[in-house]
Formats: C-alpha cells, structure tokens, sequence
C-alpha cells in the first residue's frame, strides 16, 4: 500500500497545485492525506462505470473535479451525490489535476504531440503557433490528427497564420487574443462566434472531450518516470452525433 501524502506530492512536482485558477478545485477532491491505496487509474471524468468497476481502496486521478461548486446538501440521489456515495463506500480516494494541467501539459501536448508542431509558445492556458497554410487546411489537420469526423467553425477572415489553441472550453479567450487569425478549442457559444467574426478571428471548435480525453495518456507516462503504475479508464463523450 502507497500513501496519498507522497502521490499528492508527485503530482504537485509533475503539475503544481498553486497554479489553478481561484475559481477551481483540483486536489485531493474525497479521502485524506494519511491514507493508504493500492492501485491509481486515470480518468478524464468520475463516472459510475469507472467507479463501479475500479477495485476498493484505489485512487482515482481525473481531469475534471467530480466536486466543482460548492454542495449545500449531500443527496445520494442526486449527481454529484450519487457517485461520491460509491466512492466512500468502496473507499476510493479522488483527485483532481484540472487548470493547473491545462497550464503544464495539455495545450502543448495537442501541439507538440498530435499536430506535431515543435515551434510554439506559451502563456497560461493558450499555446500559439504558425500556420503555414490555409484555414481548410488546418481543419484537415485537426481532423486526421484528433481522429474526429466533424468541426464546428467560423470563417471570419482569409489570414490563418497566427494560431492560437487553449483546450476545453476557451472561447472567451478570443477578447484578450491580439495578432490572431484563428482560435482553436471546444464548447463555443453562439455569442462567442459573433464576437470573434466582429474581431476577424476564425474558430475551430474540436469538442472538449476530442480536446481532453488524452489525460490519461499524458499523466500516466509521467507517473511511470515517478515509479507509479497507472491503468487509464477511457471516460465516454456524453455526445453522439446524427
């Protein structure tokens, strides 16, 4: 049995906790620093079939905090509830690496390792890089290197050479962007797409999960250089498209 103390601290090596945002609750999210596990598995998301399968006294490390807003009330019939209640119950300790991530490894993780662009820079949440083609081109790339099938996106100007790329949902990105031609991320509004046309950006929304499901992959290569074996649980997109 290994101690949560020593992961939590690898883990903050790997990714430090301090760099969340204010309004963020990665961590240790359900379970205490003094106790004991047996097995760690990675996970984009806390949901019931990874919880129902994963054996007890394991931990499980997830992107997205099962636990976001505050709770009033502990309701084991209702989500978020429902699910903390079989963790505690099969004494599954939960943590969460989410915006101190998104900082660390997983914009130039898309970058480096699926778009295999080498040439980038950072600054918080958003990588950016140089396109040397067209916008069409761009989505073909995204395409054959995400392996997803459809794009959501804006055409508000002819010029894509200056990219930038924040993963999960980054629209609101697009106020603070200067010398941009296209913005790369998932979940964007409707109002969000009028406002980036006024600004002459165009948009490529890839999805949030398509952006973020390779958590697992990225973390547990790192774990590996620790002396921690992880499995990774594949989460399931909520979304299927007719």
């Amino acid at each position: 049995m290994q101690k949560i103390n020593n992961l939590l601290d690898t883990l903050n090596t790997i990714s430090p906790f301090d760099l969340q945002e204010s309004w963020d609750n990665s961590g240790l999210i359900l379970g205490s620093r003094n106790d004991e596990f047996s097995n760690i598995y990675l996970s984009l998301e806390v949901d019931r079939n990874i919880l129902e399968s994963i054996p007890k006294d394991s931990v499980l490390i997830t992107h997205h905090p099962l636990i976001f807003s505050p709770l009033k009330q502990i309701d084991f019939e209702s989500y978020p509830s429902s699910l903390l209640k079989i963790a505690i119950q099969k004494n599954i300790k939960l943590i969460a690496m989410h915006t101190n991530f998104d900082k660390t490894h997983f914009g130039k993780y898309v970058v480096r390792k699926l778009l295999k662009i080498d040439s980038f820079n950072q600054d918080g949440f958003v990588v950016y890089f140089s396109w040397d083609s067209n916008l069409d081109s761009l989505c073909y790339k995204l395409k054959e290197s995400l392996k997803i099938q459809t794009l959501k996106i804006t055409k508000s100007s002819q010029n894509c050479k200056n990219i930038a790329l924040v993963t999960g949902s980054g629209a609101s990105f697009v106020r603070s962007l200067s010398n941009v031609d296209c913005l790369i991320t998932g979940d964007i509004k409707y109002h969000e797409a009028m406002e980036a046309m006024e600004r002459n950006i165009n948009l490529i929304d890839c999805g949030h999960y398509e952006l973020e499901c390779y958590f697992g992959e990225i973390l547990a290569d790192i774990l590996t250089n620790y002396g921690y074996k992880a499995i990774i649980f594949d989460s399931k997109n909520p979304f299927y498209f007719l």
